[in-house]
């Protein structure tokens, strides 16, 4: 069926964004990224702070505000500034009445442990890291002893689904993927994730040797999307994708 959209136009208040980014009742590992128009995921810094606009901004709160993980890949962990979660009022309250932690905990994906030590300073003992990794990289974990909590997934790398059903083991069913491009490939590969939460922004970076959404081997077979959601607010499209197989 071909279709015009937007059909119909309804307009939406920006400050009730999480009405429409809902998570299920059950174990849902989506995805949250951001491109340019000519499919860049960073800037020409190696961040998204000139490509991400004020409405991605607010759905990237939303989602970080009520799920119960983040994971990262140890690329972005490295790129990106991440500190200790802090969580809204309204969020303290909605996290409360679904009797989920006071806020969410951050997981690090690393096959290599090439994290600088000073990424965890800013980390309360009581919302410690998770640091992911195999087996093979015991005699190097020394220096993340007392960091992170540290957690063996795979004998010489890592263990992708060990690492989701650990988590599901600690009651974390909203688990949010936050990049970068290696990890999201991985997972997809593994068919991990159920969901992928799109924003393009229209502006062209031409960033030489850009990061795309993926970065891995061509997936044989195809993975393919199940559009679920397009809201357009001014010039950015905000997506939800279902990965094929998954239902909300």
């Amino acid at each position: 069926m071909l279709q015009l959209a937007p059909l119909p136009q309804k307009v939406l208040d920006p400050e009730k964004i999480d009405l429409f980014y809902p998570w299920p009742e059950k174990v849902w590992l989506r995805a949250n990224m951001v491109q340019s128009l000519d499919s860049a995921i960073v800037d020409q810094n190696g961040t998204t702070k000139n490509l991400s606009g004020e409405i991605d901004k607010k759905v990237f709160r939303t989602l970080r505000q009520l799920c119960d993980v983040v994971i990262i890949g140890s690329n972005t962990a490295q790129k990106s500034p991440y500190q200790d979660f802090k969580i809204s009022e309204k969020h303290q309250i909605i996290r409360k009445r679904l009797r989920m932690p006071e806020k969410p905990r951050l997981a690090i994906i690393s096959n290599n442990l090439n994290i600088s030590k000073e990424f965890f300073k800013d980390w309360r003992e009581s919302n410690q890291v998770l640091l992911y990794t195999h087996q093979n990289n015991e005699p190097n974990i020394k220096p993340y002893v007392g960091l992170a909590e540290i957690v063996y997934c795979g004998q010489r790398q890592i263990n992708l689904k060990s690492v989701k059903q650990d988590l599901v083991r600690r009651s974390f069913k909203r688990i949010l993927c936050e990049g970068g491009p290696s990890l999201l490939h991985s997972l997809l590969k593994e068919n991990l994730v159920d969901e992928i939460d799109l924003t393009i922004e229209t502006k062209i970076l031409n960033t030489p040797d850009s990061l795309t959404l993926v970065n891995g081997e061509v997936f044989k077979p195809f993975i393919k999307l199940l559009p679920h959601q397009l809201i357009q607010h001014e010039k950015t499209l905000l997506l939800r994708y279902l990965v094929q197989g998954h239902r909300f």
